[in-house]
């Protein structure tokens, strides 16, 4: 019996640890992220009006249809039917980055040394109790590349098939997998290994196939009574008043934008440049966002395996991983150059690409270790690397959030059902059961609001500095009392207050 445990596929283990780690940080984080109230909404509507609906209210819904079917079939709680799909998806992701890095060189060691990487990611793993579609994207284009690559090997029918869903299913949590369906084949055509008639006979099959369940998918969409245009037109309507405002700050020939940069005067002379100025700027936030991406200890061993140029960079699996990589990077430098933000979560795909050389790179420097010493001295290295990782992604060193928790129970207690509420938490919104629109709640609020609130209402927020200074500003003209603070005792992380006049 020991011995068929310890033959079991270290990517089965890997999966048990995935699912183990999953359930440990949905413990230890019962607060969800802000996101996932829309989820939960979209999933309502779901349940209640269909499909079709879900799609209606938000064009990617399939994460909300996921686990509002699952709470169909067995009664949970929405958001712990939403923690399941989101283990399991995490758990497809950890399966497929351990199969592509033995694509690349199938060995025991890389493959434990893979399952240890995707484990402790810290970047990554810090997301594994938000809901979040982003890792269903990840895991199924992780699990199409893995397809492509034995397509590319082996030039089966099958492969290039389960590419292609496994792609457009990724396309159902972001549409931004759609590009890799006609470009990322093309990364065949750098096959050495096989003629060029092969090479691209291999393009055009898997091209085809593409096009053909691509026709498939809209009939099937619009059998279920989807408007493909129109989720087309609001996934395209969001981009395009950050388009129009770009046009409008760069066209002009005195450039408000070009003004508040230079200044009045230096503008006249300067603002020609002020697409180079917003370039340069906007490159060196995307330079940040992939540092706090990777993080310091993946950066050494990247920075390490660019030094040792591994010859395995340019084998055909690593042409198929560094295409995926390029266009993640074209994807983002075109997302941050059109709505100039980016968040270290729109880096993930990137980063979990490239973080596929770190088990390779550590193998070939552990192979590489010419006395006993130096092999104890790298993995005492590794390891303490290991130990940082791991415990900066799966310990949270932040204060404790049971105030949300605390002020839903009073409101809920001490309240009627009809009770006018006003908060800046969505926690707060839905398991206080007093606003409605609780996807809607918005995280900041300000004097105009607290002004403009109705008498009597009560207002529950969440504070930081800047709502301390309007809620202190308005007491002082006695708009508000205070009803309840969490902490009863020094400074409130959250506080109730009444409109007391009119």
């Amino acid at each position: 019996m020991n011995r068929q445990w310890r033959d079991l596929d270290i990517r089965l283990w890997a999966v048990i640890a995935s699912l183990l780690l999953s359930f440990l940080n949905t413990l230890l984080n019962p607060i969800p992220n802000a996101d996932a109230f829309e989820y939960v909404r979209t999933a309502e509507i779901f349940l209640n009006k269909g499909v079709a609906a879900a799609y209606a209210y938000q064009p990617s819904a399939t994460y909300s249809v996921l686990f509002g079917s699952l709470h169909q079939l067995t009664g949970l709680d929405l958001f712990a039917a939403a923690q399941v799909i989101n283990a399991l998806l995490f758990a497809l992701l950890v399966y497929a980055f351990i199969s592509l890095a033995r694509e690349v060189r199938a060995s025991e060691r890389v493959t434990l040394l893979a399952a240890i990487t995707i484990l402790i990611f810290p970047q990554l793993n810090e997301y594994r109790y938000h809901l979040i579609r982003d890792i269903g994207f990840i895991a199924l284009l992780l699990l199409g590349m893995l397809f492509l690559i034995r397509y590319g090997k082996r030039q089966h029918w099958q492969d290039a098939a389960l590419f292609v869903a496994s792609t457009a299913a990724a396309v159902l949590f972001r549409s931004e997998a759609l590009v890799y369906l006609p470009l990322a084949p093309l990364a065949l055509l750098g096959n050495r290994e096989l003629t060029v008639r092969a090479r691209v006979l291999a393009v055009v099959k898997i091209e085809a196939i593409s096009l053909v369940l691509g026709i498939l998918g809209v009939l099937a969409l619009l059998l279920v009574d989807m408007n493909v245009l129109q989720l087309v037109q609001r996934a395209a309507a969001v981009y395009l008043p950050f388009v129009q405002d770009a046009w409008t700050a760069l066209s002009a020939t005195s450039s408000p934008l070009s003004t508040a940069v230079f200044g009045e005067y230096a503008s006249d002379f300067s603002g020609q440049y002020i697409v180079l100025f917003m370039t340069a700027g906007l490159a060196a936030i995307l330079v940040l966002k992939l540092i706090f991406g990777f993080g310091v200890p993946a950066l050494l061993v990247l920075g390490y395996a660019l030094r040792q140029r591994s010859g395995e960079l340019g084998s055909p699996v690593m042409r198929v991983v560094l295409s995926y990589a390029l266009i993640a990077f074209i994807i983002l430098l075109g997302f941050l150059m059109l709505t100039r933000f980016m968040s270290t979560r729109y880096t993930l795909l990137f980063c979990t690409l490239l973080m596929l050389m770190v088990p390779l790179v550590v193998d070939s420097a552990l192979a590489q270790a010419r006395t006993e010493a130096a092999t104890r001295v790298m993995r005492g290295m590794l390891g303490f690397l290991a130990l940082y990782c791991a415990i900066d992604a799966h310990i949270s060193f932040g204060h404790s959030k049971d105030f949300l928790q605390q002020a839903s129970t009073w409101l809920r207690d001490n309240t009627e059902e009809n009770a006018l509420v006003i908060t800046n938490s969505n926690y707060v919104a839905y398991h206080s059961g007093r606003v409605e629109e609780y996807d809607m709640v918005g995280r900041y609020i300000d004097m105009e609001t607290l002004v403009n609130a109705p008498y009597d209402s009560l207002l529950a927020l969440s504070i930081d500095r800047d709502i301390l200074s309007y809620v202190d500003e308005a007491r002082a003209f006695d708009l508000l009392e205070l009803v309840v603070a969490f902490p009863p005792q020094g400074r409130p992380e959250f506080a109730i207050y009444r409109r007391t006049s009119e």
